[in-house]
């Protein structure tokens, strides 16, 4: 998928709704897609009401122009396909990177001495899903559901825990329900707090009523320092904590609700993967399972 072809199917469908099912798009996805380009091209491109979509006057002319390059990627698409690319680029996040990304390489590089992997750090899990619906990625590492037209390969079911300070009320507690945290609980939110495909996106919605949150969202260290100071609480997920919480006294307490998030390698369908996609999806597989056996099978 061209990188304007969300604009010129919303063109022709006159619906951001129905435009986002031809396109295997939920429609929040499509009209933030088509919200950055607007914003890139410094230009309105569509008026939006209730009965759909009509191409403003700027528009018009300009989605002449972006079927044109649609036309010319398509071809230099599958020119590049023919030329075997040995090309990897891969969407990934922080603690994919710290705890997988090294011996999934080292491995791939042994296998494919020739190839060249570019990694695409990925602020929210839905710029990963657009990078590969629109192949300016290969594959990315991802949370949450599988979007169509798509594949989501599970690597990993990785649970949220709740992080207080070492000194906390709480900290002696085996496990914590959400629902029993009101009122005077702080909050420290991270950044995928604010990502609405992230599994904690609707707990903060809950705390960011009834919890006082004082914080713009944090960097997952600063987020744990903050804990450690005693500043509030925040909610991590266990791959995050493993180096995090290391040198930091602070206490990662299980979530009664068993919220856990599933990372998985989202990649096109098997029979539009490139070689080197499935070889790097093969290899991560059986890393991501080594890593589990050594941390005894969780």
């Amino acid at each position: 998928m061209g990188r304007y072809l969300p604009v010129i199917k919303t063109a022709e469908c006159g619906s951001l709704t129905r435009a986002a099912h031809v396109l295997g798009y939920t429609q929040p996805s499509l009209g933030y897609i088509i919200n950055n380009i607007e914003d890139e091209l410094g230009v309105k491109l569509f008026y939006r009401d209730q009965r759909g979509v009509t191409l403003t006057e700027a528009g018009a002319p300009l989605l002449e122009v972006m079927k044109k390059i649609e036309a010319m990627e398509d071809h230099l698409r599958q020119m590049a396909r023919a030329g075997a690319g040995g090309l990897l680029r891969v969407g990934i996040f922080p603690s994919v990177a710290s705890q997988w990304l090294p011996a999934i390489l080292r491995e791939f590089y042994e296998k494919h001495p020739g190839a060249l992997v570019k990694l695409s750090h990925q602020f929210y899990y839905l710029n990963g899903e657009i990078g590969v619906k629109d192949h300016s990625l290969d594959c990315a590492f991802f949370t949450g559901k599988c979007p169509p037209g798509l594949e989501a390969v599970a690597l990993y079911q990785d649970p949220y825990y709740l992080v207080v300070s070492a000194d906390h009320p709480l900290a002696g507690q085996e496990a914590v329900a959400l629902s029993s945290l009101t009122g005077a609980e702080r909050f420290i939110p991270t950044n995928e707090s604010f990502d609405s495909e992230s599994a904690i996106w609707d707990v903060y919605q809950t705390f960011s009523q009834s919890n006082l949150v004082d914080f713009e969202p944090q960097e997952n260290h600063m987020a744990i320092a903050m804990t450690e100071a005693g500043l509030g609480m925040t909610i991590l997920p266990g791959l995050d904590l493993v180096d995090l919480s290391a040198n930091h006294r602070v206490k990662a307490l299980p979530l009664a609700e068993g919220l856990t998030r599933t990372i998985s390698l989202l990649c096109p369908r098997e029979s539009e993967r490139t070689p080197l996609t499935a070889a790097f999806l093969s290899i991560a597989r059986a890393t991501v399972e080594k890593w589990r056996a050594k941390q005894g099978g969780t």
